[in-house]
């Protein structure tokens, strides 16, 4: 039928990885000076703030779990 093309275990792969766990520590860190700047500067409602705040909170966590790996994160486990 024909070939499929990954790039898993390539240098693109690896640079991919490290552009997202950037995005993702961007979104679990910026969320408070979003906050911050929606609250003062756009006169948004304080709850609307805060779910837009922790929206991109949860974004940046789900992102990092996807991109790094859940086994990575627990560890090795001992018999």
């Amino acid at each position: 039928m024909g070939t499929k093309t990954t790039i898993a275990g390539t240098e693109l792969h690896d640079v991919l990885r490290g552009v997202m766990v950037v995005i993702a520590g961007a979104l679990m860190i910026l969320p408070a000076y979003i906050n911050y700047e929606l609250i003062k500067r756009a006169n948004f409602e304080l709850t609307v703030s805060m779910a837009i705040s922790l929206t991109s909170f949860a974004l940046g966590i789900l992102i990092f779990i996807l991109v790094v790996g859940k086994e990575r994160i627990e560890g090795t486990k001992k018999p």
